[in-house]
């Protein structure tokens, strides 16, 4: 198999996001159960767990010359969306949830799973998906990046409005808010989302060129 360097550190550090995701899963599966994938944080780093894995597996084929463009296309979008969500975990963190919540930003970003899932794991996702994962990634394909977000918004949004869940995030909570702040909250975040998602393709791009 012929593998770059550039192909063997993102192997690496991809094997790395599943070790550490694993790990995560394993905290907040022991402190929430199943129920702990009500959140975005969780669900956004399971993307990324699997995203990691199909990459490793895509990766190791491309060495071998054993390349498949359409899996390879749909890899890289996967990842793309992965790395874009839990970028996007890692900056509501610091900038929402750290004054909406009981928690600081010190406990959000190190306590029990959230070092891993808050912390870690989106910033190996980023350095790698910045760094050592070649893709050349379109404009367009900020809306499939963002695909993921959209799609978790709509389902809690929904299950919120027929009173079969609360939140999970403060800024989820439609019942508890007069309707524009939650207008105002779905165009911030959404809009913000979209934001990183194109920064996200431009850094990759101003980096690798």
């Amino acid at each position: 198999p012929q593998y770059d360097s550039r192909l063997k550190v993102a192997i690496a550090m991809n094997l790395a996001i599943i070790f550490f995701e694993i790990i995560g899963f394993m905290l907040a599966l022991s402190a929430l159960g199943w129920s702990s994938f009500v959140y975005y944080t969780q669900d956004s780093n399971a993307l990324a767990l699997i995203a990691a894995v199909l990459f490793i597996c895509s990766a190791m084929w491309q060495a071998q010359g054993r390349k498949n463009k359409k899996f390879d296309k749909f890899v890289r979008m996967l990842k793309y969306t992965a790395v874009v969500s839990v970028t996007i975990t890692f900056v509501v963190v610091i900038t929402i949830l750290s004054w909406t919540t009981n928690y600081s930003l010190w406990q959000l970003l190190t306590q029990h799973s959230m070092l891993y899932h808050h912390t870690i794991c989106p910033i190996l996702c980023i350095v790698s998906f910045l760094w050592c994962e070649q893709y050349n990634y379109q404009k367009k394909h900020a809306w499939a990046g963002i695909s993921f977000t959209l799609i978790y918004a709509a389902v809690t949004i929904f299950l919120n409005l027929i009173g079969e869940l609360v939140g999970p995030y403060p800024f989820l909570k439609i019942y508890s808010q007069p309707w524009w702040a939650s207008v105002l909250w779905c165009t911030i975040i959404l809009g913000g989302a979209y934001g990183l998602a194109r920064l996200l393709r431009w850094g990759q791009k101003k980096i690798q060129s």
